[in-house]
């Protein structure tokens, strides 16, 4: 690995823990754990009414256990209900007015926080850095018609589901 290699991924962790403590903020100020933030916000972004469990688990990448654990809080806090499916293994998850609340706190914390991050120039930082490193692992030699196409934001929106693709209000 190349020196550079190594500078520009730091560069990117550094950027990357400006951009978690905004979230980590946002998480804060409406009384959330980041895991709470994470799966409210993918339940709102999937409608915020019978979600199946299965689909916010995929969306966060948890297994089953802590998914279970963290619905279970949530919906002892009353920010979610939970009912059986269609299919009696199956549960659906939907937001509470409480729930609603606490995520639009959340997310308007985390507008404030960007504001502030924006003025401090971390999220230049994080566009740049993200930038730089994309381009120094998908450089490929213009030779003929060999060279790679398409930009690499298009290329990592498209590995994207469409609903993490979507823009949310910040």
């Amino acid at each position: 690995m190349a020196s550079t290699d190594y500078a520009l991924l730091a560069g990117v962790r550094h950027s990357l823990r400006a951009l978690n403590g905004v979230i980590e903020a946002g998480a804060k100020a409406a009384g959330l754990t980041v895991q709470q933030q994470g799966f409210l916000l993918s339940l709102a972004a999937r409608s915020g009414a019978h979600v199946p469990l299965a689909d916010l688990r995929a969306d966060l990448g948890m297994d089953h256990a802590t998914t279970s654990e963290l619905l279970t809080r949530l919906v002892r806090r009353g920010l979610v209900t939970r009912r059986t499916g269609i299919d009696r293994r199956a549960v659906d998850v939907s937001l509470t007015q409480s729930g609603r609340s606490a995520l639009t706190r959340s997310v308007r914390a985390i507008g404030r926080e960007v504001k502030l991050a924006k003025k401090r120039g971390d999220l230049d930082a994080l566009q740049r850095n993200l930038r730089a490193y994309v381009a120094f692992h998908t450089k490929s030699p213009r030779v003929g018609h060999g060279a790679r196409s398409g930009s690499p934001r298009r290329a990592l929106a498209s590995r994207q589901p469409s609903s993490a693709r979507a823009s949310l209000p910040l």
